[in-house]
């Protein structure tokens, strides 16, 4: 028999229609019975009503139920930090919202899952009681020494492998026999000041050392690729695009607004899964609005990247000749 899959995610109003993608890719690659909550502050009840209806209407085998966090969300006296918002603390609340589960999936909402999210689900955490994946972003060439001198106010131990708050698995059970969350916050009240990404350095404090690490395939970001591409063998890369079960559009290469299927400024195809994100999209209710704003954006964007770009092209070529 399968065993019951809990997959949680955190999202405002803006956010929802990127769960949703993320709802439907789950839903569609899982055979288990699935039970999906959505941690949230500011969703209407109309709204969340529509959207359980469409997924009890198209997913059978799934469940959702929302979660207003706003009242654990004011226990954070929240530093703002460039794009992050009190939201991203969500996950820290997961075993004490949802208290009759032992094991949950936390998912980004801007990821996909390509294949059944059980292999996730199903992983021996060996007594620890989190698992994440190696924060592949910490070997970029443009930004990895930056982001590694972010984290020295951590003073974490050479040998940690700082890894990705954006999928995680958690034993809830010892999430609350341990009182994790209090200890996040207070981790989190200690280190404010200093914090550059907010909830997952708490998390990387707190379970240093001590948490286990999952394979690049449970949570395959644009970073985690590219490592790939720079320090494995072909077959090694192949391997790990064929196998991908999370793919996280991590970043500010976000399929619903990046207008080029894409090639960035060395030539190199950036667009891994793009298409893979709009199918999914497209089983949402939120198709046509999608739609309507990327094709806006590409239109804005064209204006005001591609014609003078062209123009300058032109002129240049006109010039020497």
């Amino acid at each position: 028999m399968l065993k019951k899959v809990n997959i949680c995610l955190c999202c405002d109003l803006n956010y929802l229609r990127y769960a949703c993608v993320t709802i439907a890719s789950v839903a569609r690659c899982t055979k288990a019975e699935t039970d999906f909550y959505i941690l949230h502050r500011e969703i209407s009840l109309e709204l969340q009503n529509m959207i359980k209806k469409w997924v009890k209407t198209h997913f059978s085998h799934c469940k959702l139920r929302f979660l207003d966090i706003t009242q654990s969300l004011k226990k954070i006296n929240v530093k703002q930090v460039r794009h992050f918002n009190a939201l991203v603390f969500g996950r820290y609340f997961i075993s004490e919202l949802i208290p009759d589960i032992d094991k949950a999936i936390y998912l980004d909402s801007d990821t996909i899952v390509l294949s059944d999210i059980s292999k996730l689900n199903n992983i021996d955490l060996n007594g620890r009681a989190v698992g994440g994946v190696y924060e592949y972003w910490q070997d970029n060439a443009d930004w990895g020494d930056k982001i590694k001198n972010d984290l020295k106010y951590l003073e974490l131990s050479e040998t940690h492998q700082y890894f990705s708050s954006g999928v995680l698995v958690i034993d809830c059970h010892k999430w609350r026999k341990q009182k994790i969350t209090k200890k996040l916050l207070d981790t989190y009240d200690e280190y404010r000041e200093f914090t550059q990404y907010p909830d997952q350095d708490p998390l990387n404090k707190l379970f240093e050392n001590n948490y286990q690490e999952l394979e690049p395939i449970f949570n395959t970001t644009e970073q985690a690729i590219l490592y790939y591409e720079r320090n494995k063998t072909h077959n090694e890369v192949i391997d790990l695009k064929n196998n991908i079960v999370v793919r996280h559009f991590a970043g500010d290469n976000k399929p619903w607004n990046q207008v080029y299927l894409y090639s960035n400024v060395n030539g190199r195809d950036c667009s891994d899964n793009f298409n893979d994100w709009w199918f999914f999209a497209s089983l949402t209710p939120f198709k046509e609005a999608l739609e309507n704003v990327f094709l806006e954006k590409q239109m804005l964007d064209f204006k005001q990247y591609e014609i003078p770009r062209v123009c300058a092209q032109f002129q240049s070529r006109s010039q020497s000749e």
